[in-house]
């Protein structure tokens, strides 16, 4: 019997969030007979998808925030006192419990009303033994997918975490407030690097059989062009916000011996700070920030310009950054601070690996000593670029994924 794909997304396939989605459906699309994809926010147009991938809204913008009704709550309770209780027991404290309390439960409410549409518009269709439901976070859909399984025991759920749905410290005062919920319900949680599963693993010692790992990978592009150059092509790519630490590399490139360009994709409410931190530069360095771009734009950029070097700054990481992996694709070698999964990418056979505490000053004297090193050479780059083929081929990860979910 073939099997059915029922993908839950944040907005995927609308706007430009969720691009790792880019590379990993097609590859699971070819393993099932029909995808159904569930955005839980629609707006916009489309991302093109696989001709087997159908797109459904199943709720309207303004039942995505509606709390149940009182009329409802009586169907409800039984779910809703499990992730109360559970998220009661997860709080830090009785304090940090009561600060939260009245977010936690207009949260739960709106959870509880999505989980009855849910059941009341999917139920009738839904077939555990051809169909796999998976949610691409352990967020939003996580807490409504488990609500549906304490009312229907059939329900079997998958789900991957990533980052701001791992972390305790990514959560107002270090608590997740579905989390444990999350834990209890679902089948299976595949993390993206070593260092989340053993984070998770920890925090959930007694589930500890319910996580692995399934990195996000990148798809082949080829080798990007390069010649040596006397000016340092540095890129980067990520939200500018404070977390990414963005404002280090630029600060950095005041100190860079010789002329340097910069380029920047990504966009935030950190670019007017590193925008004033641009003008003050000296006229050896050129930037360009680029904002906002599509997946597809800034692989079509790494495509036909040279790069001498990736740099990442970023302290907190939930995996192994895709930004690193589609960099090394092109053979870029990486100069990364070690955050997360970030060290399962950047290696001695890929890159340099600096302090999670990193300075501008530290990041300017390893830009300097790379300017004369054996990394600007074209087989340091064939070094790299096997790498990257070697751990996050696409092509090969979300294969082995595919049979994991099949499985699961």
């Amino acid at each position: 019997m073939e099997k059915e794909l029922w993908l839950f997304t944040v907005y995927y396939p609308f706007g430009q969030g969720e691009a790792f989605l880019e590379n990993e459906l097609p590859i699971l699309a070819e393993g099932f007979e029909r995808v159904k994809l569930f955005p839980l926010l629609v707006s916009g147009a489309p991302r093109p998808l696989p001709p087997n991938v159908e797109v459904v809204q199943l709720f309207s913008t303004e039942e995505v925030y509606r709390p149940i009704a009182f009329r409802h709550l009586a169907t409800a309770l039984p779910g809703a006192l499990k992730v109360w209780l559970a998220g009661r027991r997860s709080a830090p404290s009785k304090a940090v419990f009561t600060k939260h309390r009245r977010v936690f439960r207009s949260q739960l409410r709106q959870a509880l009303e999505r989980a009855r549409l849910l059941h009341m518009r999917l139920a009738k269709d839904y077939d555990p033994e051809r169909t796999i439901l998976y949610s691409y976070w352990t967020s939003d859909w996580a807490t409504v997918l488990g609500l549906w399984k304490v009312r229907d025991r059939r329900v079997r759920f998958v789900s991957r975490m990533m980052g701001f749905d791992m972390f305790a410290h990514r959560a107002p005062d270090d608590w997740q407030r579905f989390q444990a919920f999350h834990v209890e319900q679902v089948e299976h949680v595949f993390t993206i690097a070593k260092a989340g599963l053993e984070h998770i693993q920890e925090r959930f010692p007694e589930a500890r059989e319910k996580f692995s790992i399934s990195y996000l990978a990148t798809t082949d592009h080829g080798i990007g062009p390069w010649a040596s150059a006397a000016e340092l092509r540095v890129v980067s790519c990520s939200h500018l916000v404070e977390l990414k630490r963005v404002h280090l590399i630029a600060e950095a490139l005041r100190h860079v011996d010789g002329p340097v360009r910069w380029t920047h994709f990504g966009d935030g409410p950190e670019r007017a700070r590193i925008e004033a931190v641009v003008r003050t530069l000296p006229p050896n360095v050129r930037v360009e920030l680029k904002g906002n771009c599509a997946n597809k734009e800034v692989i079509g950029w790494y495509k036909t310009n040279a790069v001498d070097v990736f740099v990442h700054a970023s302290y907190t990481e939930g995996g192994a950054p895709v930004a690193l992996q589609e960099a090394a694709s092109f053979g870029i070698p990486l100069v990364a601070a070690d955050a997360g999964g970030v060290s399962e990418v950047v290696t001695e056979s890929s890159g340099m690996l600096l302090p999670n505490a990193l300075t501008a000053e530290l990041l300017a004297s390893t830009l300097n000593n790379f300017l004369n090193s054996t990394w600007r050479t074209n087989e340091a780059r064939a070094g790299v670029r096997a790498f990257w083929a070697s751990h996050f081929n696409a092509a090969e990860v979300y294969a082995r994924f595919l049979q994991e979910l099949k499985y699961h």
